[in-house]
C-alpha cells in the first residue's frame, strides 16, 4: 500500500473505533506513557493538541502541567513547514488556528528545540521501526531532522503494521506506547 492509501484506511479505523474502546485504550496509552522513564525524567515535554479521532492528549497536557512539567505545544509554519513550540500555562493558552487546530498563541515564550526532553509524536500508522505516517505535511519529520531528545508516539495497536513505507527524509520515533 501507498501513503496515501495508508492514511486513509488508518483514518477510517480511527473513525469507527467505538468509543468505548477509544476511552479504554486511551487510558491505558496515558498510563504507560506517564508511568515511562522517559515521562518521569522529562522536565519540558512537546505535544500537539489532539482533535477528532486522535489519541486524547488534553489529559496528558493537563497531568504535565499538574506534575510541575513545562509543556510546549507547536504552531505551524506553513512557509517552509515548520513547527515552532510555545510554553503554554493551560489549554486556554490555544486557539484555533491553521487547519483547524489548536495552536498556541503567537505571543508566548518559544521553546528552544535543546531545552525539550521529549517530544510526543503524532501519526497515524507506524512500522516496527519506529517509521510513521502522519498527516502528509512532514513538518515533524523536518523537526526531528536534528532533534537529539526523546521520541514517543502513541498508537493503538491496530495502527502498527507491517507494510514497508519509509522515504529518505523520514525521521523514525524512539518508542511506540500502545494500549497492549
Amino acid at each position: 500500500m501507498r501513503k496515501k492509501e495508508i492514511r486513509q484506511f488508518m483514518l477510517e479505523k480511527l473513525i469507527n473505533l467505538p468509543e468505548k474502546k477509544k476511552i479504554d485504550y486511551t487510558d491505558s496509552i496515558h498510563k504507560k506513557l506517564t508511568s515511562s522513564a522517559e515521562w518521569q525524567q522529562s522536565e519540558v515535554i512537546a505535544l500537539t493538541i489532539s482533535r477528532g479521532d486522535e489519541i486524547d492528549t488534553h489529559h496528558l497536557i493537563n497531568q504535565a502541567l499538574s506534575d510541575g512539567k513545562k509543556v510546549c505545544v507547536p504552531r505551524c509554519e506553513p512557509e517552509g513547514k515548520k513547527l515552532i513550540f510555545h510554553y503554554i500555562q493551560s489549554l486556554n493558552d490555544a486557539v484555533p488556528s491553521f487547519y483547524g487546530l489548536l495552536e498556541p498563541e503567537p505571543h508566548l515564550q518559544v521553546a528552544q528545540k535543546s531545552e525539550i526532553d521529549l517530544v510526543i509524536v503524532p501519526g497515524l500508522a507506524f512500522s516496527s521501526e519506529g517509521y510513521r505516517i502522519g498527516f502528509g505535511g512532514g513538518y515533524y519529520d523536518r523537526f526531528l531532522a536534528d532533534y537529539r531528545g526523546d521520541t514517543i508516539s502513541m498508537a493503538y495497536s491496530f495502527q502498527l503494521t507491517a507494510e514497508e513505507f519509509e522515504e529518505e527524509y523520514d525521521i523514525p520515533v524512539k518508542k511506540i506506547m500502545t494500549e497492549l
